[in-house]
Parts: structure tokens; sequence; C-alpha cells
């Protein structure tokens, strides 16, 4: 078998050689033999899916674009209520599973950068044809039509330009006939789902369309924290409603009005210590011993939306819409990872935001010619504030850590050996340790009078047990004396354990952005067809900083901010544009074998860092791709459906987050930096009917990443000049569905199983910290069984099911980071769902 580095190598020689290969050796050779007078449409086995992602009802494999599509029957067959539940079973495509307000998106490879408001995220989400902002991404949604997922850059089609890849949600619009249901949910940590929805027909033209869903679950991990006060670390408690009225004002015209509504009060995603200080180094013993004060995660989330659609002949239609989404959201996690006072930090994260979106499009449609036209204006505003909270017993550790560097450096360069400087005590631990503060002040007076005069007031001689008792009996009295003496207001005495010190950094935003985009395709002949699209985006950005003072317990003279220097309120002002498009070529070998060959451009507006003030001078750089796609579509033998893609993207200007710690700094910050990438990459999708009761799948993809990053400063203050970074990952996903001819009570069953994996990769990342190697299964793959064996009754109205996820129990452990990695030596990682199981219970009206 070759080695990772010989496929590696053979595969960056010819980026697009693996996919063409795969087809070739496909049933597209034979295809291609095949001669074009049996091209006639045969009438296949396997489902048909639609699709509107170009703005029309159009069946998948005649769509020229990379898309997945995510079904009801698939939402159902996979437990999905949340984006990040249905990652698994589309390639290319990532969602943060435990994060509700910060979740990000991720499209191969392109993901957002930090939780900074003055940027845009590179995946853009629309629900029900509205555009979602970055912490309102993450919907909790039932009664879903389909997902659809389209990657590589986009914007000829949508209301917002997308650098990465869109996601486009529908949901199911009222209906003018009456149907309701209801679903029940249980499982193991303590898991409670349940679902309601109702459509009433109240007259011959106006509906309503009521959906209500709440979502309750204990934590995956314990923590034994006794001292613990906040929400439940890792719990869920998520409740949605939506209400959609229809009103057909006439056989062309209708109207819909939504109302949704989306909830979250749940604990935040607990960083899982993995230190010398945390609970234990082994995170899959899924216990953590976190003192974060009241750890939460909120969000109150609601729309009023506006749907105006009207058909004016049999080519011509349109569609207004128009919507005002609002959200506050609070957000409280645990850095450090351990309940050791003296590392004590956690971030808190509110905002309060909303979102004035707008679109007006127009459709053509014949036999030969489409298009899809349209303008766009959004205003958001934007209010952000990020606090830091350490206690005092953090920054006398922080303290402690300088006043070693200090002192030692001293004694070696006066020629005194590293044993002789440990035999003095150093490094001391923590300076409120009687112990070491001894050892620190008879260094001290080795070279200062002053000091040597205070020991002697105190009756002692330096490395004395006599001074360790002094310093006991007399609590901050030598702090304060050697606080005053050196001018160090951060030596302070240990009266102050337990006193929260907070810096916040308040950020508020006013964007505008302004859309024209149009698309054209054509169909030539039976076989060939193309299509091209434009658009032209105008982002306008104001924002602003301002970091105030904040007390310290009682104030301490000369006590002042470390993280977050005091800055009086600094705006900034700038505008980016960018015009895009796409061109597509398609060739219909016949009518179930197509090849497209697109080349796509896309764009992601510059913006400000909300921690970083130094932005307000040097903004980060828009984020722009090109997008060269090779892909086949072919629907084989009644039975076979293939969907190959190759492709190669040049990101310029890539937005990345990355923790820095710049000169003089207390800890490390995330903050968003510019590179260069070259992603390339392909990804399969079969389909097989292989019998009448039986469908099998698979779904994967290989990418391989170039990177080319600007300096920074990194977590440990170092300035990082060689950022050249190089990474490949393979993953797939098998699915298989099975519905026997065994009838039982009139009902029919139904199996569904699906295997995930992911490659691991964490092993060339040349920043890899030392201790990952000692954290069992931080290298280990992602394994992933599921399965759900369903009933239903011949006329559907009821369905029972059980279900199992991770049946195997197989631990996938995260990255390692943190704001407190560097600075307290307290990286944190994250853990996947243990193995979980579970009933669903439905009823149809």
């Amino acid at each position: 078998m070759a080695t990772q580095q010989q496929r590696t190598r053979g595969f960056r020689a010819q980026p697009l050689a693996w996919c063409i290969g795969l087809a070739l050796a496909s049933p597209l050779g034979t295809a291609l033999a095949q001669d074009n007078s049996n091209a006639e449409k045969t009438e296949t086995k396997i489902e048909t899916i639609t699709v509107t992602a170009q703005k029309r009802v159009q069946n998948v494999m005649d769509v020229p674009l990379a898309i997945d599509s995510v079904s009801a029957e698939d939402l159902t067959d996979t437990s999905s209520v949340l984006l990040g539940d249905i990652a698994d079973y589309t390639p290319g495509f990532k969602f943060s599973k435990e994060a509700v307000a910060q979740a990000s998106a991720e499209v191969r490879g392109i993901s957002s950068s930090n939780i900074s408001t003055g940027g845009d995220p590179s995946v853009a989400i629309f629900f029900d044809d509205f555009y979602l902002p970055r912490a309102a991404q993450s919907v909790l949604f039932s009664d879903m039509q389909r997902i659809e997922i389209l990657k590589g850059p986009q914007g000829t089609l949508f209301g917002k330009n997308a650098a990465a890849g869109v996601v486009n949600m529908i949901p199911n619009a009222p209906r003018l006939d009456d149907e309701a249901f209801v679903k029940a949910t249980l499982g193991d940590y303590a898991l409670q789902r349940f679902e309601l929805m109702g459509n009433k027909a109240l007259t011959d033209n106006f509906a309503l369309r009521l959906n209500l869903m709440s979502n309750k679950r204990d934590a995956y991990v314990d923590n034994l924290n006794p001292d613990y006060r906040g929400t439940e670390l890792g719990s869920v408690n998520h409740r949605s409603a939506r209400l959609a009225a229809l009103w057909q004002l006439s056989d062309a015209t209708k109207l819909q009005v939504s109302y949704d509504w989306d909830d979250v009060d749940q604990g935040y995603a607990p960083g899982v210590g993995v230190s010398p200080y945390a609970y234990s180094l082994n995170p899959g013993d899924r216990k953590i011993e976190n003192d974060v004060v009241d750890g939460h995660e909120t969000r109150d989330m609601t729309a009023l939306s506006i749907k105006l659609l009207h058909d004016f002949n049999e080519q011509w239609s349109g569609k207004f819409i128009s919507s005002k989404r609002q959200w506050q959201v609070s957000g409280r996690d645990d850095a450090d990872g351990t309940a050791d006072k003296t590392r004590y930090l956690d971030t808190i994260n509110f905002e309060d935001s909303d979102i004035f979106y707008n679109e007006l499009q127009l459709n053509y449609n014949d036999d030969k010619l489409s298009f899809v036209g349209g303008m766009t204006y959004s205003k958001e505003n934007v209010y952000q504030k990020t606090s830091l909270n350490i206690l005092a017993d953090t920054i006398a550790r922080l303290t402690t850590d300088s006043l070693n560097q200090q002192l030692i450096g001293a004694l070696q360069q006066n020629g005194l050996p590293d044993e002789m400087i440990a035999q003095m005590g150093l490094p001391a631990d923590h300076i409120w340790n009687p112990q070491n503060w001894a050892s620190m002040l008879s260094v001290m007076a080795m070279v200062d009078p002053s000091v040597a005069g205070l020991l002697q007031m105190l009756g002692a001689e330096p490395f004395s047990p006599e001074l360790v008792a002094a310093i006991g009996a007399t609590g901050d009295l030598t702090y304060d004396a050697i606080a005053g003496g050196l001018g160090v207001a951060e030596i302070f005495g240990p009266s102050n354990s337990g006193k929260m010190w907070s810096e916040d950094i308040i950020n508020t935003g006013d964007f505008t952005s302004y859309g024209l985009y149009s698309d054209l395709d054509y169909q030539l002949n039976a076989q060939w067809g193309f299509t091209a699209g434009l658009r032209y985006s105008r982002d306008e950005k104001d924002f602003s900083w301002e970091i105030k003072e904040r007390s310290f317990g009682q104030p301490l003279p000369g006590i002042t901010n470390f993280l977050f220097p005091l800055m009086p309120e600094l705006t900034a002002s700038k505008s980016w544009s960018k015009l895009t498009g796409r061109a597509v070529a398609r060739y219909n070998v016949d009518s179930n074998n197509m090849l497209y060959l697109s080349y796509a451009t896309g764009y992601k507006s510059g913006g400000y860092d909300s921690l970083d003030p130094m932005s307000s001078q040097n903004p980060f750089a828009p984020e722009e791709v090109a997008n060269i796609e090779l892909g086949y579509k072919a629907d084989l033998w009644q039975s076979l459906r293939v969907q190959l893609v190759a492709y190669q993207m040049d990101l310029t200007n890539r937005q990345r987050s990355v923790n820095s710690k710049a000169p003089d700094a207390g800890v490390a910050i995330p903050i968003v930096i510019n590179g260069d990438q070259e992603i390339r990459g392909g990804e399969l999708v079969l389909d097989w009917q292989a019998s009448d009761s039986l469908k099998l799948g698979l779904v994967t993809e290989y990418r391989k990443t170039e990177s080319k990053w600007q300096q920074f400063y990194n977590a440990d203050g170092e300035l990082v000049t060689d950022v050249e970074k190089s990474s490949a990952a393979d993953s797939y996903t098998l699915t298989a569905d099975w519905a026997p001819d065994y009838r039982l009570a009139g009902g029919a069953f139904k199996l569904h199983v699906d295997y995930v994996f992911e490659e691991n990769t964490k092993a060339d990342d040349p920043d890899i910290l030392d201790i990952a190697y000692q954290i069992p299964g931080y290298f280990a793959d992602t394994k992933n069984l599921n399965a759900r064996l369903s009933w239903a009754s011949h006329d559907d109205q009821w369905q029972l099911a059980v279900w199992g996820k991770n049946l195997t129990d197989n631990t996938t452990v995260g990255g390692l980071g943190g704001f407190a990695a560097a600075a307290l030596g307290t990286p944190l990682t994250s853990l996947n769902a243990p193995r979980t199981v579970g009933v669903d219970v439905r009823y149809q009206f």
C-alpha cells in the first residue's frame, strides 16, 4: 500500500487527476462509449431529488453545481435538529456541534474567523430565503422540507456573497389544507425533545402553520467541582417556535408572513482541561473540575419576515422579501479547565444586535433560457462586550512568573549556575506561598539594600525559617513594601484572594450591504448548456472600540488594566466592493450522464477585529476566492447515482483566527490575520439502489491545503515568521437503508445504518503543544457507528423508532488551545458525544 506521503505527492502533482481517474474508472467510461441513440431518459428506481438552488425546481442531477440536498427523511433518519447534526453526511461541510451563539460553519476547510462582530462569515446561511448573520446561524429546526448545501463561492443566485459556500434551509410553508403531527424523542442523558406542527386552512385562500419545539439534554461530561454554581456545563436547553401565515391574494399572487422565536438557555460547552492542574490528562474520562462563575450560554432571538410572490405570466415571476431579526446573546465559559483559583480565567461574550434584510428578485424560465436577477439591501447594527475575568490569585501567579524571569535572569548574568539558583528556591510557584515569597525576598536582598533592611526590620535573615514565619504573621506588609519600593502595583498581598479582576472591551458596529446579481442559463441543444452570472457587492462598515477601567475589589493604587489598555472610544470606517461571478459549461453525454466545468469567484468583505483596536488603522483585508471545478453526475443502470467533483480553490487574504500575545500583554487573545491558501480536493457521492428493499451510499472527500500566513505573535509572545503550512485530510461516510418486506400490524420497518470516518491530521500541526503526546486518543481517527430502526403504520399515522449514535462509544478529542494555554499552562480541548440511545414516537393527524 502506498504511504500517505506517496499518495500526497501524486495528488499534488496533478490536482484534478484523482477525481478524473475515478470518473473514468467508474461507469462513466462505459457511458461515454454508448451510442447516443440509446440516450432516451430511463426511469430509474433510485429516488429523484429536487432542489431550488438555481431559483427553479430542478432534479439535483441536472444542476451543474457541487450541491448536497438533505431531505426531510434524511433529517429524520439521522435525528438531526441542528446543522451540526448533518455535517457528517455532506462531504466538505462541517458545523459546530456544541456551540450555538458562537457556532461556525466550514466548507472545504474554509471557516469563519473568531468571535469578532467586525467580520462576516465565510459560509452564508439562509433560512427561508433570509440571510442569518454570524451569531444567528445556528437555529433549531423542525418540519423542514430540505436543506441544500452549495460548495464553492456563491453570489449570483443568493442575496449575500459567500466566499466558501451557502447553506439554504427550506422549511415547509403553510398550505391550504389541514395537517398536524406531534413527536416525542426520549433518550439517555435525560434527552427530552418534543415537536408539534399544525397547519390549518382558515378559508379558501388563507392558512396558518404553527411549529413548536423543545430540546433538552444533560451534559456528556461530569463536573466534579462541588463549589460550581452555574448552569450544568454542556447541558442543552433550546426552544423554538414559528408561526407562518399564507394569504393567496389571487391565482398569481401570494403573501407569506412569519414570526420566528428561538431561545437558548443552557450551560456553555465545557472546556475539558488537559494539564497537570486539571482533573485528568485523559479527556476520555469525561470528567472535569471547572470553577467558572455562572457558566452559561443564552440567546433570545426573534424575527418578523414578509414574502410577496407574484407570477406575471408563464415565464416571468418575481419575489420581494423583507425581515427584521434581532438577538441578545450571553456566554460565559471556563477558559482554564481547572479548579485552581490561582489559574482562574473566564470570558464573557455579550451581544445585542439586529439585521434588516431586503431582497427583490425576478425570474424568467422557458424551455431553453432561464434568468435570475435581483438586488439586496441589508442594515446590521451590532453591539458586543467582551469581558475577561481573572481572580486576584491568578494575577499574583502572573506576577510571580514575571518576578521569576527578572530574578533568575539577574542571577544568571552574575554567573550563577542553574543548580545553585534552584537551591535558592527559584523559580518560585506563587508569591502568596510564604516559603516562595521568602526565597524571592532573600534573592532581592542580595542586590537591593532596601529589601535587606526590610528583612532586618522583620528580625529575619535571608533564607531563614524565621523569614517564612514573619511573612505569614504580617499579612500584606511585605508585599505592600516591595510594591511601593519597586513601583509595581501588581505585587499585592493574600488578603485580596478571591477578588475578581475584570476587563471589558466594548464594540459597536453599523454595517450596510448592497448587492446586484444576475444569472443566465441557456440550453444550446440536447447536449450543451451554458451558465454565466455576475454580482456586484458593496459593504460599508462603521466600527468602534472603547475600553473602560473596571474596579478590582477594593481600589489598589496604581492597579490598571493589563490585557486591554484603557482607551477612550475609537472609531473607524471603511467600505469594500467587488465584482464576482461564475461561468459554467455542461455537456450531457446522454440524458443520464452530465459533465460540467465551472469557474467561479467569491468575496467576503474586510472588517475590523473587535479585540484588536489596532485594526482601526489596518483592517483585515477582504477574503477573495477563485474556484475551478470539474464535475460528473450520472444516473446509471436505473439504480446507481454518481456525483463526482474535483476542484481547486485559490484564496487571497483568507481571514484566520489565531491566539496572539503581543509584547507586554498579559495573556493571548484571538485576533484575525490574513493569508493565502490553495486548496485542492475531490468529493464523491454514490447512491446505489441495490434492490427494491436495500439502498447503499458513500460520501467521501479528500482535501489538501497549502497556506502562507502573514507574520504574527503567537500565544507565547514570539514573532512567527515561518508560517507556511501544508495539510491533507480525508473522510468518508457509509450509509445503508433496508426496508424489508416483513410487516407487523400492517406496518413497515426500515433500518438505517451509517458509519462516519474522519482522518486525524493533528500530528501535521507544526505548532502542536508537547502535552498533546500525553493525551490518550488525541491522535485517534473519528469512527462513529449510528443506527435507527423504525416502524410506520400502513397509513403513516404512527411512527415508532429506536436509535443509537456512536454505538461503539468511540472517543474523539478536539484540538488544543484556549486563552490560558500559554500564560497559565492550562490548555483546553473538547469531546464528541459518547454512545447515546433513544426512542422516537410520532403521530400524524
